[in-house]
């Protein structure tokens, strides 16, 4: 039987993907999600807490830290998961993952070599406090980015309001960029809904490529599609083998002037920014234009007013159309680890910490 400590948590992450999970309800023990593991667990169980990392949910990583016991299912705690500082030494991890060498990077960690399947079947119910606790830690999941400025529309807020209006077999894929993190840090997701991303390859231009696999995966079904207006420029001409197969994929641009992460890299580091906005070298066409030229449908969401017209439009039709979203090019993405740089030297903050520290 499996040895609960005081304080357990359990990481779903990826590798559970195909796999009954339903167990891990009856346990009593917090759930927590990797951003690839996202629509595997019912976002809306009390047992869940949410997803850890970098730009994790404040609740998610409080758990994780306090933890003294961490049981990851097919997650291999990368950084951009845990940190670059890691888990603390004292917690006690253990791995079930089809390769041991996963449990290698950690020390002390114990391998769970057996079957997934009969892993999870083969958990007790845990009998401590330890859930009480973690439900005083929960914290909104929208914060207040200080940047509300009525000129653009919020991509937190965005999310908060999607949410509701996603249907119960969503198929959605998310490109990478800064439109990551108001996607994995408020939505929620139940399955079968379906949210996929590149994860830790982290490469600009795979959101509409990853829409038409998915519409034929689908039988060329509906796929809603996540993307940045720099991720948007790696792949555009996707937009033609969209329209010549007809496939019916609802694209939402995120137009925000540029490489949110980069401007923040520049911030961080105290430097002047270079090639990451029209202002300092970079800048992009109409998308609705652009739309329009391969006749896919398009509309423009500046203010709330349109939102409320424009979004279930984009849900009722049955052919691909295409939303430009705009977003303050200067909003931050909060909450976030921020990390401690002090002489040119950077050192990883405390799990727990995210800024801004509350």
């Amino acid at each position: 039987m499996f040895p609960w400590a005081n304080r357990p948590v359990i990481m779903v992450g990826n590798g559970c993907s195909g796999y009954d999970l339903t167990h891990l309800y009856t346990l009593g023990v917090p759930i927590l999600t990797s951003w690839q593991g996202a629509d595997l667990i019912d976002n809306f169980s009390q047992l869940w807490f949410g997803r850890t990392g970098i730009y994790g949910m404040r609740t998610a990583n409080k758990i994780l830290y306090e933890a003294d016991q961490v049981l990851s299912l097919g997650c291999r705690l990368c950084p951009w998961t845990i940190g670059h500082a890691g888990l603390r030494q004292d917690q006690d991890l253990w791995m079930a993952d089809i390769d041991g060498r996963e449990a290698e990077k950690f020390e002390g960690a114990q391998w769970l070599p057996s079957p997934l399947q009969d892993i999870i079947d083969s958990l007790p119910k845990y009998k401590g406090t330890w859930l009480a606790e973690c439900e005083s830690w929960r914290m909104p999941l929208v914060e207040s980015p200080g940047h509300d400025n009525t000129e653009y529309i919020n991509s937190y807020r965005f999310m908060q309001r999607l949410e509701p209006l996603l249907r119960p077999d969503e198929v959605m894929v998310a490109d990478d960029g800064s439109l990551l993190c108001p996607i994995f840090q408020v939505l929620r997701f139940k399955p079968p809904q379906r949210i996929m991303t590149s994860g830790c390859l982290g490469e600009m231009g795979c959101g509409l490529p990853a829409a038409v696999g998915s519409s034929f995966a689908r039988g060329k079904g509906e796929v809603l599609a996540f993307i940045g207006d720099g991720g948007m420029m790696m792949n555009l001409q996707e937009l033609a083998t969209i329209q010549h197969h007809s496939l019916p994929i609802k694209i939402l641009v995120f137009e925000n002037d540029g490489y949110s992460m980069i401007k923040g890299t520049f911030a961080n580091m105290k430097l002047p920014r270079k090639g990451v906005s029209k202002e300092t070298g970079l800048s992009f066409p109409d998308f609705a234009d652009v739309a329009t030229a391969f006749n896919i449908p398009a509309k423009e969401i500046w203010t709330w007013t349109q939102f409320d017209n424009n979004i279930p439009w984009l849900f009722a039709q049955k052919e691909s159309t295409l939303i430009v979203v705009h977003i303050d090019p200067e909003q931050r993405f909060v909450p976030r680890l921020q990390p401690i740089i002090k002489d040119g030297k950077i050192t990883p903050a405390r799990f727990d910490q995210l800024s801004p520290i509350l």
